[in-house]
């Protein structure tokens, strides 16, 4: 008898739908020129035993700048696609991997997309900005959302502009001694100093 419900426990158990965590990467990537590029990493897995998958079927990136009359960029996810680093240059590549597809997450199968998302004609000025995260389940359930924050300082926001369209400015919201740790930017991303 305990064999018979400990067997029911555990196809009840299989059929449960994936409870999909999202967690954010140390890193936020940002290139700028004509156009804003943001590159972003988060894994998205499962802690639950089940043999269903969730499936991801959009991510959208909102970013809203605090200060008043500054215009809020639209991004819209462009591609996916992976870094390669050359240790002997010191040179990180991006390279384009696939088009913007949904993606399958189960405890197997964790994912670790690396999203890039474009707002056209749009440029980071000095200042604070609020962004989320959606990521949009095929199931119908209600999104995802993990919010974070970015702060550009006036010296940020000049090295983005004069570093052009292919150059990588990272940002972190993890360096020791960087501006993570002053009052108005605690948490937030920050461009790195390292």
């Amino acid at each position: 008898m305990v064999a018979l419900g400990l067997s029911i426990h555990n196809f009840v158990a299989l059929q449960r739908e994936p409870s999909v965590d999202v967690a954010l990467p140390h890193i936020a990537r940002v290139a700028q020129g004509k156009d804003t590029w943001l590159y972003f990493q988060p894994t998205l897995s499962t802690r639950v035993k089940t043999e269903r998958a969730e499936v991801i079927s959009q991510v959208e990136l909102h970013l809203r700048p605090t200060a008043s009359g500054a215009g809020e960029p639209a991004f819209f996810w462009d591609e996916t696609g992976s870094f390669s680093y050359d240790a002997a240059a010191h040179n990180l590549t991006y390279q384009r991997v696939a088009d913007p597809s949904p993606l399958l997450v189960s405890q197997s199968t964790p994912q670790q997309p690396l999203l890039l998302f474009n707002a056209v004609g749009w440029g980071f000025g000095e200042g604070r900005y609020e962004g989320t995260l959606v990521l949009r389940r095929a199931s119908g359930e209600g999104p995802l959302t993990k919010s974070f924050c970015m702060v550009v300082s006036k010296a940020a926001a000049t090295t983005m502009r004069s570093a052009g369209q292919y150059k990588f400015n990272d940002f972190r919201d993890d360096v020791p001694g960087s501006d993570t740790h002053r009052p108005e930017s605690r948490g937030c991303y920050v461009l790195s100093p390292v």
